[in-house]
């Protein structure tokens, strides 16, 4: 398996670690909270929490539009911290606001625990739009590895209600389906932690509404999406094929792989001059969706 040189050392490193373990698990709620928090100019950072949602919220000045931003750890871990560089730049360079909220994890908490937190968080975003200074029809539902298989979910379970819809769906390395995961690819996230994540999350119901949403049949009226995968991670396969599938469905739709790209690389070796190109291209895609509805 190909791997880039420059994500060679990293990518050794962070397979030796069992992200489903509870040891790993539970450091993995704490220690992303840890990370430093850039500054970065004209964005204000603050926190929101109350019975609808928990989140932390990045906000430039005269914001053009809102991203849910949900964040990755298989479903059983992280925290929103871990993608404030990010986030942070991505406030400042697209002109948006972020919001990043809290859910809660399985195994503790399974399906629906971590769908309906963010699902809270997008109603909540809804009625507090105008305190944001945004429209409530200008909101990209975004997130990393499981947060982007949320994300991809919480589009599904959007677009059944009705409603104000979102106008993107943002999805780094998404966490997509339970089935599709091919053993040949297995740097950082393998195909064992995989298949126990899944089951930590979805129990003995994958076909449950939007609990899996590589499962859903008809992807049509979903909003435009951009998606990465990198060559040789475990989704690379079902990534593509969702890709493929929405295309189909006749939703816009991008997807960018990155050769000798390993498991969410972006988050952490951001400093590669692939997760620079990566993250300048998704930035330029999610401008672009906003341009459109200028």
């Amino acid at each position: 398996m190909y791997i880039r040189p420059e994500l060679r050392a990293g990518a050794a490193v962070m397979s030796l670690f069992d992200p489903t373990h509870p040891f790993i698990r539970h450091a993995g709620r704490v220690v992303p909270a840890l990370w430093p928090a850039p500054y970065i100019h004209g964005v204000r950072t603050r926190h929101v929490k109350n019975r609808d949602i928990h989140a932390t919220i990045y906000e430039p000045e005269n914001p053009r539009a809102v991203v849910l931003w949900i964040h990755g750890g298989g479903l059983v871990m992280g925290h929103p911290r871990q993608d404030v560089k990010h986030l942070k730049e991505t406030a400042a360079e697209v002109g948006v606001t972020v919001v990043a909220p809290h859910y809660r994890f399985a195994p503790e908490h399974p399906y629906p625990a971590a769908l309906d937190d963010v699902h809270r968080a997008h109603h909540w975003l809804l009625n507090h739009a105008d305190e944001l200074g945004v429209r409530a029809d200008r909101i990209v539902i975004g997130g990393q590895s499981a947060g982007g298989g949320l994300a991809a979910a919480l589009c599904q379970r959007l677009h059944d209600e009705g409603g104000t819809q979102p106008v993107g769906q943002w999805l780094f390395c998404p966490m997509l389906d339970d089935r599709a995961a091919s053993t040949e690819r297995n740097v950082i996230w393998d195909a064992d932690s995989n298949a126990r994540a899944w089951r930590f999350y979805v129990r003995d119901n994958p076909d449950a509404p939007y609990a899996v949403p590589g499962r859903r049949a008809d992807l049509s009226g979903l909003p435009p999406a951009w998606l990465y995968a990198g060559h040789s991670e475990l989704f690379y396969g079902e990534i593509l094929d969702y890709a493929q599938r929405l295309r189909s469905a006749g939703v816009p739709t991008e997807c960018e792989v990155v050769e000798g790209g390993v498991h969410a690389f972006e988050l952490w070796a951001p400093y590669s001059a692939a997760a620079k190109r990566l993250l300048m291209s998704s930035r330029m895609w999610l401008a672009h969706v906003l341009d459109a509805l200028d």
